[in-house]
């Protein structure tokens, strides 16, 4: 198994991890979640590491933005490891470090971050294409590190809910460039139009099809930090796409040590 995500990781940039969680781990992050959503039940904006969800511009644009958002309602939560332990406990518990993570890139790396990623029926929006890399903090080290995600789904992700969406292979090719506004700092004003980072549709490399990656209640997707990846609105009337992601640093692998793009490819 540790050969396949080694190979998978290289080529493709990708993991699939179907089954990774189940039984007592897979409620006790859906308790954690729960518990997430129902902190914010009393939020009329987003703040902090709570981003609401706003229809018609998305949650991260109304944030930025100052606008309206859904009072209550979770687009995403960062540093869930930090507000709910139960996360980091379960992270551990399932060995991720010493598992996947050490298979797919050879070392076992450190937890960075963990997020919750809710995307709720008729009003989830959208996530546009981006390589996490893109938004790693100052004093990373980018030369020396990368990163490798697993995105655990708590509920069925399906195409007409958002699940991910992946450009195989486009880890290999550096780090393309992104268009839109940062996000900004405490205490700085509204920005009047944000618009959410991105790699534009002529920047995108030709190499290979999107790939949908549905996933199942406690599969998971493994990822590169360098892999271009969207998600698509949620536009069922039913369904939530509710998942969680946990963020490893790890030593910077061979294959990720391109220059970056200069141009579509």
């Amino acid at each position: 198994m540790a050969d396949t995500y080694s190979r998978e990781m290289r080529e493709n940039g990708v993991v699939r991890l179907p089954g990774l969680v189940g039984g007592a781990e897979l409620a006790e992050l859906r308790s954690a979640a729960g518990r997430l959503e129902e902190s914010a039940r009393d939020r009329s904006a987003s703040s902090g590491d709570f981003v609401l969800e706003a229809p018609g511009i998305g949650g991260w644009a109304a944030w930025q933005q100052g606008a309206g958002a859904l009072p209550g309602v979770l687009r995403s939560v960062d540093r869930i490891h930090v507000h709910e332990p139960a996360f980091d406990a379960v992270q551990r518990s399932l060995g991720l470090v010493e598992g996947p993570v050490r298979a797919a890139s050879g070392a076992a790396g450190t937890l960075v971050n963990a997020f919750l990623w809710a995307k709720p029926p008729v009003v989830g929006s959208a996530k546009p294409w981006h390589q996490d890399m893109a938004f790693a903090p100052p004093g990373f080290a980018a030369g020396q590190y990368g990163i490798v995600t697993i995105w655990i789904a708590l509920e069925r992700a399906v195409p007409s809910n958002g699940c991910l969406e992946f450009l195989p292979g486009s880890h290999l090719l550096g780090l393309f460039p992104h268009t839109g506004d940062r996000e900004r700092l405490p205490g700085e004003a509204p920005l009047r139009h944000a618009v959410e980072p991105r790699v534009a549709d002529e920047h995108l490399p030709r190499t290979a099809d999107p790939v949908a990656m549905p996933l199942e209640p406690g599969s998971a997707v493994m990822f590169d930090g360098m892999v271009l990846h969207r998600s698509a609105p949620n536009t069922t009337a039913s369904e939530p796409r509710t998942a969680v992601s946990f963020v490893y640093r790890v030593p910077r692998p061979a294959w990720t040590r391109g220059e970056p793009a200069a141009a579509p490819v």
